[in-house]
């Protein structure tokens, strides 16, 4: 949080772009993780180690910068960037799933509840659960908001909450309703209810009025229920320096070699992500900085490379949601179908300052309250933005169209210029180098993981080679352009 709050202010200070958002993403976590491998295996300072490859990928970046290497992403087309946004969706859909799993793994499916569940009868449990649902909303009626932290772990002097299977259940609960209740208020903007203002207020915090609802819902309704929570591990020193001259020459050399991939990595989301920011439907007045942006990534991540802190980079869909939020959204009728055009944007750096300053005073309230927020909240979280980040994505639009009956298909600027077989092959084209992402950035080996970003490049002399010979070269360029 430290690292992405003080790389997140230079960021909106200093950037070009600065309504992109930068995170600690997926990928760089599995990086993270491969590299603590490494140093177990090897018998590697573990702090050395991630700082020389941090420092080799800020090397390899500023050289990317200087040598204007980002024109490469100019060959990315429309539905390359789409293939690796869904990819992006899909996994924190799958990092929900896997959460939830594991919950139900430790409190439902669990042998030692057996004992538990084997001393009562069927009708005991459900009388159980009723007594135990009864009890947590007198207790929530009859208890203060203003309730200490120690309040809510215990009472008389011994636990208060108990794990079986109804931590799994109310987690599932929870969880499908931070999603429900986010979604729709983010869809609330188009309602007819309220005033326009409000509905637009209510519609950009969709997100924290749905993690403050259901953590307090968790934290307060459902006490004697124990939740599956984060743990907190706090450092004593935050900005200590790795000592560098500990590690070996040969280890060093090792540390470029995976400097050099997660360079790769670094300069083809950051990019990508960038692009679709400025991607010419959401009508940026202001100009690109591309070069000067990849630039500033590097020292950032040179900075907390050194002082063991997680890396960051341009986030996905973070970053277009972002400029979602300060866009003014008209909805339009063409044919018979409502779309949504977005007429201008609010481009400041104030949002992500503000944002960036907050996270670095969330700080503060570590380990209470932050701690109260269960992971199935979070889990949430995660589906929300995978279900938002599909809206305009148009690989979704096509797969969607295989269901559809051809009389209502919307009239986008492709379905009037390829024919409908056209479409679906190339649909079918892009389902497949999807399924090649998958293949390799979920697969469990995370040597063969960290390749990924090759698969990414490989995708180019795809889209440039391989398709043109199945599908016309005009009905390519169609589907790819923006109108």
């Amino acid at each position: 949080m430290a690292g992405q709050s003080i790389g997140g202010l230079l960021y909106a200070l200093f950037s070009g772009q600065p309504l992109v958002v930068l995170l600690t993403t997926a990928p760089l976590a599995l990086y993270t993780h491969v590299i603590r491998g490494i140093c177990d295996d090897y018998n590697l300072d573990f702090s050395t180690f991630y700082a020389w490859t941090g420092l080799w990928n800020s090397f390899f970046l500023a050289l990317y910068a200087f040598f204007n290497l980002s024109l490469i992403m100019s060959l990315f087309k429309r539905s390359t960037e789409e293939i690796i946004a869904l990819f992006i969706s899909i996994t924190f859909v799958l990092d929900a799933v896997k959460g939830m799993v594991k919950i139900f793994q430790k409190y439902y499916y669990s042998d030692s509840l057996w004992s538990y569940s084997a001393d009562r009868t069927p009708l005991k449990s459900l009388l159980g659960l009723g007594a135990s649902l009864n009890t947590s909303f007198h207790s929530a009626l009859n208890t203060s908001l203003l309730a200490s932290p120690q309040g809510l772990a215990s009472m008389s002097g011994h636990p208060s909450y108990h794990a079986s299977r109804e931590t799994a259940v109310l987690s599932l609960l929870i969880m499908l309703g931070t999603l429900w209740l986010s979604y729709t208020l983010y869809q609330f903007k188009k309602s007819p209810y309220l005033h326009p203002y409000m509905r637009e207020i209510l519609s950009d915090c969709a997100l924290p009025i749905s993690v403050l609802t259901f953590s307090l819902i968790c934290s307060y309704g459902f006490r004697e229920i124990k939740m599956s929570k984060f743990r907190y591990n706090p450092r004593e020193n935050l900005f200590k320096i790795a000592e560098m001259h500990s590690l070996s020459l040969k280890a060093i050399s090792s540390a470029m070699g995976l400097g050099f991939l997660l360079s790769m990595l670094f300069f083809i989301e950051q990019n990508l992500v960038a692009a679709l920011a400025n991607a010419p439907e959401n009508r940026l007045v202001k100009g690109t900085a591309y070069h000067w942006d990849l630039l500033l990534i590097a020292v950032i991540n040179m900075g907390l490379s050194l002082f063991g802190m997680p890396w960051i980079h341009a986030a996905y869909p973070h970053s277009p949601l972002h400029v979602r939020a300060l866009a003014h959204v008209e909805e339009r009728v063409e044919n018979g179908h409502i779309y949504e055009t977005i007429v201008n944007v609010k481009e400041t750096r104030l949002t992500t300052l503000g944002a960036s300053i907050l996270v670095g005073f969330s700080l503060l309230l570590l380990p209470v309250p932050l701690q109260w927020i269960p992971k199935p909240v979070l889990y949430g979280l995660f589906l929300y933005i995978a279900l938002t980040s599909i809206d305009a994505n148009q690989l979704f639009e096509r797969l969607a169209l295989l269901f559809k009956d051809q009389a209502s298909y919307p009239p986008t600027h492709y379905i009037r210029r390829v024919p409908q077989r056209k479409i679906h092959y190339f649909t079918g084209l892009q389902i497949l180098q999807l399924l090649l992402l998958c293949a390799f950035g979920m697969s469990p080996l995370p040597y063969m993981k960290m390749i990924f970003p090759l698969i990414m490049i490989a995708m180019i002399p795809i889209r440039y080679k391989l398709l043109p010979r199945i599908i016309e070269a005009k009905y390519l360029d169609a589907m790819d352009a923006e109108h």
